[in-house]
């Protein structure tokens, strides 16, 4: 997955599970349950399908952000 990929991804407010499959390589039966898993732990949004950023970011103790969003020069 290149950088550009991955920030437009991350460059939204939520992650769909298709999102997750391309993140993290696996199949849509995995990463629907990756995204349960995630959910049941974080769920800011609490909408079937979508799963927060922030809750992402949570979920695999990433701090450091700025490697995931697009900068604004």
């Amino acid at each position: 997955m290149s950088f550009a990929e991955r920030e437009k991804i991350f460059s939204k407010d939520y992650l769909t599970i298709q999102d997750l499959q391309q993140l993290l390589g696996l199949t849509y039966q995995v990463a629907a349950r990756k995204m349960r898993e995630i959910k049941f732990k974080f769920d800011r949004l609490g909408i079937q399908g979508k799963l927060h950023t922030e809750d992402y970011f949570e979920y695999y103790n990433i701090t450091d952000k700025q490697r995931y969003v697009k900068e604004n020069l």
